[in-house]
């Protein structure tokens, strides 16, 4: 609405300097704008991994169960490194995760505040929840590159396993 009221008074602005006192306006509104479009973005990210990051651990579900009814019928599937790494790249991701959230909720609180002092510190804080991401992402691939020599393990063993049967998972999620 901010943007929208600068806008119209660009449209009827009748000298230059009219115009200039509008840019400067919008130029002020931007600045103050653009921090949070960009917290915005980052917070849709961090929802983004902690869905994958969430599917992950019922993939790790799925694996224990399909694992456990091959050893129902005798059949010895030898993943257990790979479980191992799996789930600790699961962990890891998720661990990341969880330093990245408190990055940015300390800086929607900072935000709240509105010290403009703190500017610096906010873009500090914006820019380890990034690295942060980006490492959660990281592991997560190197979870996706372990699940892979899993799942060609399983079905060379059992090619009749099912790794999309219907098990009662339960992801707890954490309180913001």
């Amino acid at each position: 609405s901010e943007v929208a009221q600068i806008k119209a008074e660009i449209e009827a602005a009748a000298t230059k300097e009219q115009i200039k006192e509008a840019a400067k306006k919008l130029r002020q509104a931007w600045s103050r704008l653009k921090h949070i479009i960009d917290l915005h973005a980052r917070r849709i990210v961090a929802a983004r991994v902690e869905g994958v990051i969430n599917r992950g651990l019922v993939l790790e579900k799925k694996l224990d169960n399909v694992l456990e009814r091959a050893k129902e019928k005798g059949i010895e599937i030898n993943v257990s490194a790979e479980m191992t790494l799996f789930s600790e790249k699961i962990a890891l991701s998720r661990d990341k995760y969880k330093q990245a959230q408190a990055k940015l909720s300390e800086v929607i609180g900072l935000r709240a505040e509105g010290e403009p002092a703190d500017s610096e510190k906010i873009k500090s804080l914006m820019d380890e929840a990034s690295q942060l991401l980006k490492g959660s992402r990281d592991a997560l691939k190197e979870a996706h590159d372990a699940l892979k020599t899993i799942v060609k393990k399983i079905k060379s063993a059992m090619p009749e396993a099912d790794l999309v049967a219907d098990v009662e998972v339960e992801v707890e999620q954490e309180a913001e």
